[in-house]
C-alpha cells in the first residue's frame, strides 16, 4: 500500500516515489472519486498526514476541474444536463423579472428624486444586461444539447418545450414510451387529480400549452391541436431514441391544417 503524503510524493512500505504535476492530478481525481488510486499496479490512499500545506492550490483547482469533466463525461448523461439548464433558465427568468421590476420601479421614483444619485438604477440596469447576456448563452447551449440529443422533437415543438419535456419525462427513453393521453396532460396533473376527485372539467393540455399553435387556437379546436401535438410528440421521441428521421412535424402541419379548415367549416 502506498500513500499520497504530498503533491510531489508517494509513500509506503519503505518506498518512495516522486511526483510529476500530472500525476498528482490522476491520482487525487482516482482518490477523491473512488477512495483509492494506482500506481505501477500498487493501490494508493491519501496519508492522514497529508500535506495541505505544502499544497499549491492551483494544482488542486486544476485537478477538481478534470474531476468534474470527468464525472460530467461518465455519470451525467445529456437528459441531465438539459434538465439542469431548462432549470436554470426558469430560475434565471424569474430573476430577470424581478431585475425588470426593480428598474421600473427606480426609473420612476429617480425622476422625482432629483438630489439622489442614480448609481443604484445604473447598477440595476448593468446587472440585468449582463443576467440577460447568460441567458442568450444559456438558451444557445440548450438549443445545441436539444438538438443532439432530440433532433426530431425539436422540429415538433421547438428546442424549449422539447428540453421541458425531457425534463418532465426524465429523459427520451420515458417520454418515448409514453402514451399520448400522458404527453397531453403532463404538466396539469393538479387540475387532472381534481377532476378525478370530481372537481373541474378534465385537463386539454399541460405543458405543451406553451405551444403557439395550441394556445392561440381558438376554443373548439385547441384540444383536437393538442391531441395531434402530443401523438406528434411521441412518434417524434420514439424516432430520436432509435436515432432514426422523422416526418412527425411535416404531418403534424397537415393535421394541424385541416382541424383548422374543418373548425371554420
Amino acid at each position: 500500500m502506498l500513500y499520497l503524503v504530498s503533491v510531489d510524493k508517494l509513500k509506503g512500505e519503505g518506498k518512495e516515489y516522486p511526483l510529476t504535476r500530472e500525476e498528482f492530478a490522476t491520482i487525487y481525481i482516482d482518490i477523491i472519486q473512488n477512495g483509492k488510486a494506482d500506481y505501477n499496479g500498487e493501490s494508493v490512499s491519501l496519508s492522514s498526514k497529508f500535506n495541505k500545506k505544502g499544497v499549491d492550490y492551483t494544482v488542486l483547482r486544476e485537478s477538481l476541474e478534470l474531476l468534474n469533466k470527468k464525472l460530467l463525461s461518465t455519470k451525467l448523461t445529456e437528459d441531465q444536463l438539459i434538465e439542469k439548464i431548462i432549470t436554470t433558465l426558469d430560475e434565471m427568468e424569474k430573476f430577470e423579472n424581478f431585475l425588470e421590476q426593480k428598474t421600473e420601479e427606480t426609473s420612476v421614483f429617480m425622476k422625482y428624486a432629483t438630489s439622489v444619485k442614480s448609481d443604484f438604477s445604473d447598477q440595476l440596469g448593468k446587472i440585468l444586461t449582463e443576467v440577460r447576456g447568460f441567458s442568450k448563452e444559456l438558451e444557445e447551449s440548450l438549443d445545441e444539447y436539444v438538438e443532439r440529443a432530440a433532433p426530431n422533437l425539436k422540429k415538433v415543438v421547438g428546442y424549449k418545450v422539447a428540453a421541458r419535456l425531457l425534463k418532465s419525462f426524465r429523459g427520451i427513453r420515458n417520454l418515448a414510451l409514453s402514451s399520448a393521453s400522458t404527453v397531453q396532460i403532463i404538466g396539469a396533473e393538479k387540475a387532472f387529480f381534481r377532476f378525478r376527485k370530481g372537481r373541474g372539467t378534465p385537463p386539454k393540455h399541460g405543458l405543451i400549452y406553451e405551444i403557439p399553435d395550441i394556445y392561440k387556437a381558438p376554443r373548439g379546436s385547441s384540444g383536437r391541436i393538442s391531441r395531434a401535438y402530443s401523438n406528434a410528440i411521441v412518434k417524434a421521441a420514439r424516432a430520436d431514441l432509435v436515432g432514426i428521421a422523422s416526418e412527425s412535424d411535416v404531418k403534424l402541419k397537415k393535421r394541424i391544417e385541416e382541424i383548422r379548415k374543418n373548425t371554420k367549416n
